[in-house]
């Protein structure tokens, strides 16, 4: 086990590995993370999965992020990584249509949640070819985790929405281990993200936190598998009791949250982050 005088604050949570990479960083980054997560789980999986932390794509989705639109329409939804688009099923019917940012062109296709999509790859800094405000929704579900200059990104998600538009996001907390070294089941570079360094990230970028709410309680899934709890094609997360009883156990444990966990008792806490923002006026 690392001493604490080892622990580089990358790890800690106190800064975020990947932030202020000058371009030949970044491109040894995302030289590293190229279809990293498409050669890991292959065609079948999303690339939203979450790091390895559990959760996502399922009821847990709906339950802490889209319940909190109400019944709202929107013209254009942003869809960070969106992968094949399962995370914006719950939109169907309800969007215009959607600009995708996907790096593993395997995923690319003309429909997301039945609407017209149109799909980009990323650009090496996170600039996006549209307009300022040109969308009122966006969505980056376990995303962030993979890009280095989450901040800059953030600030040019902030610059395409609308003034009220809202931002889902779904994030993993923890460290997801030691970065220097290989993991099985992640790409060479993800991390986690500090929620509080999340939270200030936001606000820098100009959004306002409307919700915020922890989820995937470590342990919890496996129990209710144990007692035949599934539903659906994501097992108990598609289960929407389960769900309220993860939240509700990630809530009365969020006291426990901290970024690196290399202690046995660190573990009793959530891993997932959710955040529904609205894009503030311009200053």
């Amino acid at each position: 086990m690392l001493q604490s005088r080892e622990i580089p604050p990358e790890l800690t949570g106190e800064r975020l590995h990947g932030e202020g990479l000058d371009d030949a960083g970044l491109r040894a980054w995302f030289a590293d993370e190229q279809d990293g997560y498409a050669n890991i789980v292959g065609d079948a999986g999303s690339s939203l999965a979450g790091g390895g932390t559990g959760g996502g794509t399922g009821e847990d989705d709906r339950f802490h992020a889209f319940e909190h639109l109400g019944n709202r329409r929107f013209a254009c939804c942003l869809a960070l990584g969106a992968a094949q688009g399962d995370e914006f099923e719950a939109l169907t019917g309800r969007v215009g249509r959607f600009v995708a940012i996907e790096p593993g062109r395997s995923f690319w296709q003309d429909r997301i949640a039945g609407a017209p999509a149109d799909y980009r790859a990323p650009t090496l800094r996170g600039a996006i070819d549209l307009p300022d405000g040109a969308c009122d929704i966006a969505g980056s579900f376990g995303v962030l985790h993979h890009i280095p200059n989450v901040s800059e990104v953030l600030c040019e998600v902030a610059r395409v929405l609308a003034p009220g538009a809202p931002f889902l996001v779904r994030e993993p907390i923890v460290s997801l281990g030691d970065f220097r070294a290989p993991r099985p089941g992640l790409t060479r570079n993800e991390r986690g993200i500090p929620h509080r360094l999340m939270d200030a990230m936001l606000a820098d970028a100009g959004f306002a936190v409307r919700a915020k709410s922890f989820a995937v309680f470590p342990g919890l899934d496996r129990i209710a598998r144990s007692v035949g709890m599934a539903a659906g094609a994501n097992g108990v997360w598609d289960h929407r009791g389960f769900v309220r009883l993860d939240a509700a156990v990630s809530r009365l444990m969020a006291w426990n949250v901290r970024y690196w966990r290399p202690r046995l008792w660190h573990k009793a806490a959530p891993s997932m982050g959710y955040w529904v923002a609205e894009r503030q006026m311009p200053a």
